[in-house]
């Protein structure tokens, strides 16, 4: 019996989908924590109806070192694969494509821990970040129907 609930937890555990591992609603749509490369966190926005297009990467050094508590402000680079305004050189993002639509941006967790709400600024190209954006940390079945990180 004992044999037959493990194997059944196994299986059902393993049909669960991948869920990212935290996700936030922001005033431009979902963002999603996409992965980790050494200290930096690439978080990964979607801002149109279709969540397989990425529309944008953000690419925040020192948070994957923070991952469970301890966090602050960061600031960083995000890219994108189109925009209204292309920088006179290309970015090369974390899986190496190149865009030439791409900025800086400072944001700041409301709390040290895990999950949390943050806000910040970006700008485009080498401007300073001045534009806003908010995020609200998705929890329980919130963070269920975020999109999924590839």
């Amino acid at each position: 019996m004992r044999a037959k609930f493990l194997t059944a937890l196994a299986c059902s555990v393993l049909a669960l989908p991948a869920l990212a591992d935290e996700a936030w609603q922001t005033n431009m749509g979902p963002i999603i924590w996409e992965q980790t490369l050494g200290s930096d966190a690439v978080l990964r926005l979607y801002s149109g109806e279709d969540e397989s297009q990425v529309d944008v990467r953000m690419i925040v050094p020192g948070l994957g070192d923070d991952m469970m508590g301890g966090r602050g402000t960061y600031t960083g680079l995000w890219i994108a694969y189109d925009g209204d305004v292309a920088c006179s050189v290309e970015m090369v993002d974390p899986l190496g494509g190149k865009s030439a639509y791409w900025g800086t941006f400072t944001l700041t967790f409301l709390e040290d821990g895990f999950p949390s709400d943050w806000a910040g600024a970006y700008g485009e190209c080498l401007n300073p970040p001045s534009a806003p954006i908010q995020a609200h940390a998705l929890v329980g079945d919130e963070r269920a129907s975020a999109p999924l990180g590839n």
